[in-house]
């Protein structure tokens, strides 16, 4: 983990900001201590949470594969555009991060003349596995084991940028660990994603558009939208990952096997600001 990172960390007992307090280890002012991995990410669980179900080694692979040959590039450019075009002080924050694909595009293309190394990021996710990739997706990345619906170990107003990228929501949260002057930017299916896949892939709300308003207001205003559509000329391993690199893992036997598809891509990206 890098040192400069640490400060934008919480403690996950106290919240109060951690340091470097010894060669591999990070804690706080009130004694909380915690080793760093010998992948350099922390894990930073609250003491009590619910029991929620993390990304396997299984999929994180297969995300890794599908978004390593291009296929969601339509996605990583509208990121990286958005994260470029902010002002605002402080690290991107990828909030359900997994291995930080995402994260490591939105970073590229942030230098300026008072930020001539760009900006840095945090990865957080509940998959170890994943966050033991994020942690050495890009030198400007530190990531953390956290729980996304709960306090997230971040201190307050830290984050120029959350991203939210296909990822459960924490409207609370995100108010309080961005700045007033950053940016929200959420990504979400639209009807029709993977259609062509829908007997292997689990199906899109109809609703979602009303569940995600719903979901970030009245802390966040909408600030923009933009709907992304395009068509993915896929082999049968391709088929294969962008089935198991998300919830339809646990639903599709791992050794089914996909046939070549043309397959329609339609997500939302969005941005929001915090309410006044």
């Amino acid at each position: 983990m890098r040192d400069d990172l640490l400060s934008v960390l919480a403690c996950p007992v106290c919240s109060e900001p951690l340091a470097r307090t010894a060669p591999g280890q990070a804690g706080c002012a009130n004694g909380h201590r915690y080793d760093e991995a010998k992948q350099g990410h922390l894990t930073l669980l609250p003491a009590r949470r619910r029991a929620l179900t993390a990304d396997t080694p299984e999929m994180v692979d297969a995300r890794l594969r599908f978004l390593g040959r291009g296929h969601y590039a339509p996605v990583e450019r509208a990121l990286s555009s958005v994260v470029a075009d902010v002002s605002a002080p402080g690290v991107v924050l990828d909030v359900g991060s997994g291995p930080g694909t995402y994260l490591a595009h939105a970073l590229e293309g942030t230098a300026s003349p008072g930020r001539p190394a760009g900006r840095l990021g945090v990865a957080l996710d509940l998959s170890a596995v994943a966050v033991r990739r994020a942690a050495r997706i890009h030198p400007h990345v530190g990531a953390v084991v956290g729980d996304v619906t709960e306090r997230l170990p971040v201190v307050d107003r830290a984050g120029a940028v959350v991203l939210d990228v296909f990822a459960p929501r924490n409207q609370h949260e995100y108010a309080r660990v961005l700045h007033p002057e950053g940016v929200l930017v959420v990504v979400t299916p639209r009807a029709g994603h993977l259609a062509e896949l829908a007997a292997a892939t689990i199906s899109v709300d109809p609703e979602k558009e009303r569940r995600l308003h719903d979901s970030l207001t009245p802390a966040f205003a909408l600030r923009s939208s933009e709907d992304l559509t395009w068509t993915m000329s896929l082999t049968a391993e391709d088929v294969h990952d962008v089935v198991h690199m998300g919830p339809s893992h646990h639903h599709v036997a791992p050794d089914t096997v996909f046939a070549p598809e043309t397959v329609t891509a339609s997500v939302t990206v969005s941005t929001w600001t915090p309410a006044r």
